[in-house]
């Protein structure tokens, strides 16, 4: 049985409207799998860099930590002002749960593709002791999480 004309071009306009407004879909396991290879892209262009071990030599707890901390500021400014701001209804998408689902997935999927790629391509032989190893991990992070959460919330452009 055919939709009534009013409510097959209701049904319509919905449809052009979530084309055109490039609302951000809900997390899914899409989106994993997708920042995973965005991780994987990112961090590739680094991970075989030879200034990559000569640069993490010298780094000492504080580097590490504004490395951290600059990871979650800039996926917090990029879940907000590239996702959570296309969001129409904000009141049945709730920022807390729209940023921690996201920054939580890009940070982990950033931090294992991080470490598979050292450990993938030997460069964990290489480093002098544990300490290197893992300032190696921490500084390929960086860029590992910021190709994990582009891969995602560009596709809408």
């Amino acid at each position: 049985m055919a939709k009534p004309a009013n409510k097959q071009m209701a049904d319509d306009i919905k449809v052009i409207r979530e084309i055109v407004e490039r609302v951000p879909d809900h997390f899914s396991m899409k989106h994993v799998v997708g920042a995973t290879f965005g991780a994987l892209i990112f961090g590739l262009t680094f991970a075989l860099k030879g200034l990559l071990l000569e640069v993490t030599a010298g780094l000492t707890e504080d580097h590490l930590l504004l490395i951290v901390l600059a990871i979650f500021v800039i996926l917090t400014a990029e879940i907000y002002y590239i996702g959570y701001a296309r969001i129409k209804d904000k009141q049945s998408r709730h920022l807390g749960q729209f940023w921690a689902k996201r920054i939580a997935a890009y940070a982990i999927i950033g931090f294992v593709v991080s470490a598979f790629l050292v450990y993938l391509y030997g460069i964990n032989n290489l480093v002098a002791n544990s300490e290197h190893l893992r300032n190696v991990i921490i500084a390929l992070a960086l860029p590992c999480c910021l190709g994990a959460s582009v891969a995602d919330l560009l596709k809408k452009y």
